[in-house]
């Protein structure tokens, strides 16, 4: 609340967008850093530290959505079988994340620092309509009907949609701008161990092989079976009892949490 209310920073909108208040805009527009890991501003530091994430909301109970700023430094396939009709709880990504990929990762996740992650009940479902709005994207996903409760996950594709401006983008006909938009990986992590990211939004069959939606390096969602390898930033709600510390969110001075 503090952050909203009082810090407001630049990239905010203050408008509830999709059920968060969003940050929307260019990369270098963006105060919307946190360090998540460690209080010690000196050990979150610039582009590839470990700690550092970037606010995508701001939910009506004043929990933050974070997303990892560097993708996880190997890629992964969002599951081991394209021929299996898998939901995201019984992805190996999904339990990877909830495990040894990073939320029992100590590098990623110190100790103390996973009960300051929420448990949330993240929907999934399939998606093979096309899409041409923000907003019509939220509506189809926030429909799902199957919830499941855990820690981390990835970002949705309304996210991705939402983050350019205020009322979304369609971002498979005006991809050449969404790929700037501060969400885009190649705005966060020159480094990325793949210029593609998983979302957790599903596609569903598409004769025999199953698919789930990603976001390429031209700024455009796809879908592509499950098996393809692409780079990973986990997503999590923080806890309710979070605390400001410090910082004006900028990359030299991210958000301090406690």
């Amino acid at each position: 609340n503090y952050i909203l209310n009082t810090l407001k920073p630049s990239g905010l909108n203050t408008t509830m967008e999709g059920g968060l208040y969003r940050f929307q805009g260019r990369t270098n527009v963006m105060n919307n850093h946190v360090c998540f890991g460690t209080t010690d501003k000196t050990t979150c530091t610039g582009n590839t530290d470990v700690y550092m994430y970037r606010i995508i909301g701001i939910n009506s109970s004043g929990q933050l959505k974070l997303i990892k700023k560097e993708a996880l430094n190997v890629g992964y396939n969002w599951h081991s079988s394209y021929t299996t009709n898998t939901s995201w709880p019984d992805s190996d990504l999904y339990k990877g994340l909830n495990g040894s990929y990073f939320l029992s990762n100590t590098t990623y996740v110190p100790s103390g620092w996973s009960e300051k992650i929420a448990t949330t009940t993240w929907k999934y479902g399939d998606n093979t309509t096309y899409i041409t709005t923000a907003e019509n994207l939220y509506t189809i996903e926030n429909n799902w009907g199957e919830t499941v409760s855990a820690k981390i996950s990835l970002m949705y594709a309304h996210d991705f949609y939402y983050a350019y401006q205020s009322g979304g983008l369609n971002c498979y006909d005006y991809y050449t701008t969404c790929r700037y938009a501060w969400l885009h990986l190649s705005q966060n992590d020159t480094g990325a161990p793949i210029t593609h990211e998983w979302t957790m939004s599903r596609y569903g069959n598409n004769y025999g092989d199953f698919r789930s939606y990603f976001v390429t390096s031209n700024g455009y969602i796809n879908h592509s079976s499950l098996t393809i390898e692409e780079s990973v930033r986990p997503v999590f709600f923080t806890s309710t009892d979070i605390q400001y510390v410090s910082g004006s969110g900028t990359l030299s001075d991210p958000i301090i949490i406690q």
